[in-house]
């Protein structure tokens, strides 16, 4: 149901009206003041794009009309699972629910769920009470698909940056597994909070009144233990903690059943990542931090998994968390379709879903949905003090807006065979210190472009054209195919050719 919106008393509010403007869905957010280009022009600034889609990426690329409902809830936490059955059953997934087959995780136990969430988190336990009653199941069947009664989770790839009291952050994963659900809650005892949603009771990422920002980074399960599933670890956190090192000492006190790493930044600018197995815990602190899906600290490194999307997205988040930027910047360089770390891979169950960029200092969040998104900002502050929410529902397009939607094209491309070409085109950027790494760029554009400095290693530029721009200092270091290539409408093999011929230089 568009717009979910509940009192405590758990009854449906009227729909308000959405103040989003969405007459220009093409346009980049209002808060950045640029247009986006469209389809046959690219304007990028450096700091975004630092090299172009992975060749992994491009061939699960997609385009796909996204959107996801915003939900309230205040009151007790048993009226929070009300209102959240509530509006669930009013959706397409949630009619479907009662004629969906029970499904029962190996193992499972209820008398081991409710200890463990007595223990951490007994306000998700009465919620769970609130979920069974408002979707009239048993309590069992409640706490088995909506709580910790599935330990395994589906792997999912993000990618987090932490600079100067701001988190910014991409959640990628598979649409079809993803709750489509942003929840605001203020249950009597614990923390407001607002975070998009996983199984309904646990979070995939959010910010709470006190500014304390969590996300969650799948690394391995390959040493998976009874304990705590990684979406109940970020609600429990956001839910009782005010601050990064409350929740370095709460999650160092948490049984952790799989190996995630957590994204931790407060009000203060303090930023942790703690990498979590298992096995063992360890802890990155600092106040410039960037975070993807495999440990760093050495004592861990042996359990990672090969991940090598993981380790390519790391260095930009680490050049990104060194820069002073806005919200707005950061919006924008993560949530771009062509940036470095936007993920394509949808059809592999890993695609950028959404994008956040929190203001710790300030309890501001700014929301996006897919890619090429207008962001949404939220006020967490005003929120938690008894405000609404300026909007019932966030929408976009998954792999980004640069491309008109259109559900017949893999069947188009599987007809003909993908020729491989990047169709990218590069107009008046600013590339300057770029960084092209292992990408094909065939047939691509670059005119009036600033490309001073710039580095190629393992590219395809054949039929790429290059025309009134700056190659000063560039860098190409190895295997780049240059076949077909222009400069200044001179192909590059004329220009070696007349290079030759011009025989060894003389010594005057």
């Amino acid at each position: 149901m568009p717009g979910w919106s509940t009192s405590a008393t758990g009854k449906a509010d009227a729909k308000r009206p959405d103040p989003v403007d969405r007459s220009n869905l093409s346009s980049t957010p209002k808060l950045i003041g640029s247009a986006l280009p469209n389809q046959d022009t690219l304007r990028l600034d450096r700091r975004v794009l630092l090299c172009t889609v992975p060749k992994e990426n491009r061939k699960s690329r997609m385009t796909q009309q996204w959107s996801v409902d915003v939900l309230t809830c205040r009151g007790s936490s048993y009226d929070t699972g009300l209102q959240v059955a509530e509006g669930f059953r009013k959706t397409p997934r949630g009619r479907a629910f009662k004629r969906r087959k029970e499904r029962w995780p190996f193992g499972f136990s209820l008398k081991n769920a409710e200890a463990a969430l007595n223990a951490y988190a007994p306000n998700i336990w009465e919620e769970l009470h609130g979920l069974a009653d408002g979707l009239k199941i048993s309590l069992e069947r409640a706490v088995a698909e909506f709580s910790n009664g599935r330990l395994r989770y589906p792997k999912r790839g993000c990618s987090a940056v932490m600079t100067g009291g701001l988190y910014g952050r991409n959640y990628d994963f598979s649409p079809k597994r993803y709750d489509r659900l942003l929840i605001a809650v203020q249950p009597e005892g614990v923390n407001a909070n607002i975070g998009f949603s996983d199984r309904f009771t646990g979070r995939d990422d959010g910010m709470n009144e006190h500014g304390l920002c969590v996300g969650l980074h799948y690394v391995n399960e390959a040493n998976w233990q009874p304990g705590l599933v990684s979406i109940l670890i970020v609600r429990i956190l956001l839910d009782q903690c005010a601050t990064t090192a409350e929740a370095v000492d709460l999650a160092k006190r948490l049984p952790h059943g799989l190996g995630f790493n957590y994204s931790i930044t407060d009000a203060q600018g303090k930023a942790a990542v703690v990498e979590a197995s298992p096995a063992g815990i360890a802890v990155r602190e600092g106040r410039e931090l960037a975070c993807t899906n495999h440990y760093q600290s050495p004592e861990l490194q042996s359990q990672n998994r090969r991940n090598a999307s993981s380790c390519r997205r790391l260095p930009t988040l680490e050049i990104w968390s060194r820069d002073r930027t806005t919200a707005a910047d950061l919006f924008l360089r993560l949530n771009a379709s062509r940036s470095t770390v936007f993920a394509h891979g949808y059809t592999r169950g890993g695609g950028t879903l959404h994008s956040l960029v929190c203001d710790a200092a300030q309890r501001k969040m700014l929301v996006g949905v897919g890619g090429d998104a207008t962001p949404v900002e939220l006020d967490i502050g005003a929120w938690a003090a008894g405000s609404n929410l300026a909007v019932t529902q966030l929408t976009g397009q998954l792999g980004g807006r640069l491309k008109p939607s259109d559900p017949n094209r893999r069947a188009r491309e599987k007809a003909k065979g993908e020729s491989g070409g990047s169709d990218m085109n590069f107009i008046d950027a600013d590339l300057s210190g770029a960084a092209f790494r292992d990408v094909s760029l065939k047939d691509a554009v670059f005119e009036n472009a600033n490309m001073a400095g710039a580095k190629f290693a393992d590219i395809n530029l054949a039929g790429a054209r290059f025309d009134n721009i700056s190659l000063a200092d560039v860098e190409i270091t190895r295997n780049c195919n240059f076949k077909g290539m222009t400069i200044a409408g001179v192909s590059v093999e004329d220009l070696f050719r007349a290079y030759n011929a011009q025989g060894p230089k003389r010594e005057v």
